[in-house]
């Protein structure tokens, strides 16, 4: 992943969210894993790291549904 080099979200940038839109379901949504085996979290669109917990409870204005769960692709695999 990409991500390595970039910096963290500001707890501005991202709002809370008390429905399923948050960034866990956002089709930018992206994890791996780093050297040490912890596991990253980051927005592809924003390109951008997400603090831990924070994929669970917030989202910023670009989230956008999963496209795969709607027209049944999986852009990982293309």
């Amino acid at each position: 992943m990409a991500g390595e080099s970039w910096s963290y979200l500001e707890p501005t940038e991202l709002r809370r969210s008390r429905c399923s839109r948050v960034c866990i379901t956002c089709q930018h949504f992206r994890f791996s894993a780093d050297g040490d085996g912890h596991t990253v979290l980051a927005c592809g669109w924003k390109q951008r790291l997400i603090v831990s917990g924070d994929h669970l409870t917030r989202r910023c204005d670009q989230w956008l549904v999963r496209r795969e769960l709607e027209q049944g692709w999986c852009p990982e695999v293309a």
